[in-house]
């Protein structure tokens, strides 16, 4: 299997506005997810869209990320946190939802906290912003896990 092309046609295909488009989506996708490499997981981000019109069949990137990282949840979520700063200004939605579920989950926000306060400058920034911002629309559910990552930054 030629990774390239198939991290090409997750992206190409990212939209979902088609039938076409989303079986060449999920089929690429599961290809990916299948090789079980977690090293994928910065270049599966780049297929990330606030523009595309199937929320659930994108959601599947959600998981297929996830189940990638479940191994290894440090370089996961370091992989990840090297993303968004490439792709925040066009799947800012999508970056809070993968934050959200980095908050829900204790073992994996302690961990967040100390990838992040690694990170070159730039990146951080932008995560932080992006935390303060999930703190800000719903503080009662996420106020004390994002003071928990940011405390450890």
């Amino acid at each position: 299997m030629d990774i390239k092309l198939e991290l090409k046609k997750v992206y190409t295909n990212r939209l979902l506005q088609s039938q076409k488009e989303i079986s060449e989506f999920e089929e690429a996708l599961s290809n990916l997810i299948g090789l079980g490499d977690k090293s994928l997981i910065t270049e599966l981000c780049m297929g990330f869209d606030d523009d595309t019109e199937q929320y659930e069949i994108m959601f599947g990137l959600v998981h297929g990320i996830e189940h990638l990282y479940k191994e290894n949840i440090e370089d996961g979520l370091y992989l990840i946190a090297l993303a968004v700063p490439r792709i925040i200004d066009r799947a800012r939605e999508w970056m809070e939802v993968l934050h959200y579920r980095i908050l829900n989950h204790e073992q994996v926000r302690r961990i967040y906290g100390s990838v992040i306060s690694k990170l070159d400058i730039k990146t951080k920034e932008i995560i932080i912003n992006l935390l303060r911002d999930i703190k800000s629309e719903d503080p009662d559910m996420f106020g004390n896990p994002v003071d928990e990552v940011l405390k450890a930054v």
